[in-house]
């Protein structure tokens, strides 16, 4: 599957059916695939990376105070 966020084939399976869809399925699915296109752009990309690297800053503050408390407690014996 690769980058992709959802299998081409569930896709593929799924514009199939549209010709008997309701409207209001066929709004829901046309929502589902432009979300999709959003989520697969460039921009969508960055903010993703932009995340990673807050999320592992984070990480690593977090393990850095949790050093932090285990010396202070060894020292506070």
């Amino acid at each position: 599957m690769g980058d992709h966020i959802v299998d081409p084939n569930l896709l593929a399976v799924i514009q199939s059916l549209k010709p008997y869809m309701s409207s209001r399925a066929l709004q829901c699915t046309e929502l589902a695939e432009t979300l999709l296109e959003v989520l697969a752009s460039e921009e969508a990309r960055r903010v993703q990376e932009k995340l990673r690297n807050l999320r592992a800053e984070y990480k690593q503050t977090i393990q850095a105070s949790g050093l932090q408390k285990k010396e202070f407690r060894k020292n506070d014996k």
